[in-house]
């Protein structure tokens, strides 16, 4: 398995080359060992952290930002989203407010990044 990426760590962007070899992964093109970590990580685990908005009933404002306490498995992105999709709070909504505690169970969050006040 050869397989190529830019790693998103740091503001090099390195292109990384990885290739599976006697058990275990051969990166190259890193400038710092985060290279070599997010390569094997996006490999075995693929984790995404996601944001979103959604509807506030009871308010001007009619939307808030959310998004996850933490990353989640890739695979899980499409279900949570579907999850976030079903979402609509009601204000007063506060910053750091969790409106899905545990989603899908995978022991992350959803919470609002902004606070948005009832009329």
């Amino acid at each position: 398995m050869n397989d190529r990426m830019t790693c998103l760590l740091c503001p090099a962007g390195c292109e990384l080359e990885v290739e599976e070899e006697g058990g275990g992964l051969r990166v190259r093109g890193h400038e710092c060992e985060k290279g070599r970590e997010f390569a094997e990580s996006e490999i075995r685990n693929p984790l995404r952290n996601l944001a979103a908005s959604v509807p506030v009933r009871g308010t001007a404002l009619r939307m808030v930002s959310v998004r996850l306490s933490g990353p989640v498995p890739r695979d899980r992105v499409f279900p949570i989203l579907e999850a976030i999709a079903g979402l609509r709070p009601e204000a007063p909504v506060r910053r750091g407010q969790v409106l899905i505690a545990d989603v899908l169970g995978t022991g992350v969050d959803v919470i609002a990044t902004r606070t948005v006040p009832q009329e």
